[in-house]
């Protein structure tokens, strides 16, 4: 399909209202953001002339049902990261934004650019991930009242203390709780003891390859590098040459690969050679610790790739 024919229909999600606008008719609507406005809009969809794809914005999951039902309808939806339409939009000169602007110009980059239908997961591993998000809450609360703790008077430490045990309690029942679920999810038991060798893979950091990064080992390891966000981007300018730096990514997935790889460069020998050798080398000791974090991403990748167990080196 040429860019001049492609036509998209964009919907801009708020929490009460679907703003939907059809490229091809330039015709908008607006659906309620619940069940039955969501079957009025997929019933509205099949009688409006043929598109190419809708698309849609994640607005903090307010989003999420909408795109649901569409993908059940088998209707080409894909979701976006909403910060890409507005680049777009400032850079079309369009500095105004309100619901229904903000739909048309998903229709027109939906049009313009090469966007792929995506596909939301599957209910399992979305409820393991929602769990893995609510334990980095309660572990970033963990942390919060531990700095209070410290200049806080006796009488209050008590009480620090005590929420610090609840926050405990309720971490470690997430815990089992995710480590329940991911057995119980399809080859999830299967991938778990593939990674069984790989030293810094534990059971935080299998959880979140899992739900979070359903991709693995369907990529190439350049791709899976940039999905999570630690491919090095290049920062040049004619005879300028910055730094090389990773961005963008599934950020909680790449903080469970950091602790695991500051795991692995310690006792996995494979991996701690790696690190060594780049550190040798003159590499700053983060810079080599990047790199050691895509090695393991893309040591992951081809383990689920190919169903061969992780081999540990000898040391």
């Amino acid at each position: 399909m040429s860019l001049e024919t492609r036509i998209a229909v964009g919907i801009d999600v708020s929490k009460r209202y679907l703003d939907v606008f059809h490229a091809g008719t330039e015709i908008h609507r607006q659906f309620a953001n619940e069940p039955k406005g969501i079957a009025a809009l997929i019933e509205w969809l099949g009688t409006m002339p043929a598109f190419d794809l809708n698309i849609l914005e994640a607005s903090g999951g307010y989003e999420m049902a909408c795109w649901q039902a569409l993908c059940a309808a088998s209707i080409p939806t894909a979701r976006v990261n909403p910060k890409r339409p507005r680049d777009f939009a400032r850079a079309a000169g369009i500095l105004a934004k309100t619901d229904r602007l903000d739909a048309k110009v998903l229709a027109r980059y939906g049009a313009v650019m090469q966007i792929q239908p995506t596909q939301p997961k599957a209910s399992d591993l979305q409820e393991i991930e929602d769990w893995l998000i609510r334990r980095k809450q309660l572990v970033d609360m963990r942390v919060a009242e531990s700095n209070r703790r410290r200049m806080a008077s006796k009488a209050i430490q008590k009480r620090i203390d005590l929420h610090l045990r609840q926050l405990q309690r309720e971490i470690d029942s997430i815990e089992q709780a995710v480590a329940e679920r991911v057995q119980q999810t399809p080859a999830g038991q299967a991938k778990i003891a593939l990674l069984d060798g790989l030293k810094g893979v534990g059971p935080n950091t299998c959880a979140w390859l899992i739900a979070g990064v359903p991709e693995l080992g369907q990529l190439n390891r350049r791709q899976i590098a940039a999905l999570i966000g630690v491919a090095p981007v290049a920062h040049e300018s004619g005879q300028y040459k910055g730094k090389r730096r990773i961005h963008g990514g599934r950020s909680s997935v790449r903080t469970a690969l950091y602790l695991a790889t500051l795991s692995a460069v310690r006792h996995d020998a494979r991996m701690k050679a790696f690190y060594q050798r780049l550190v040798e080398a003159g590499k700053p000791k983060k810079v080599a610790l990047v790199a050691s974090m895509r090695k393991l991403l893309t040591i992951i990748n081809a383990i689920f790739r190919t169903g061969e167990a992780y081999r540990a080196a000898s040391t």
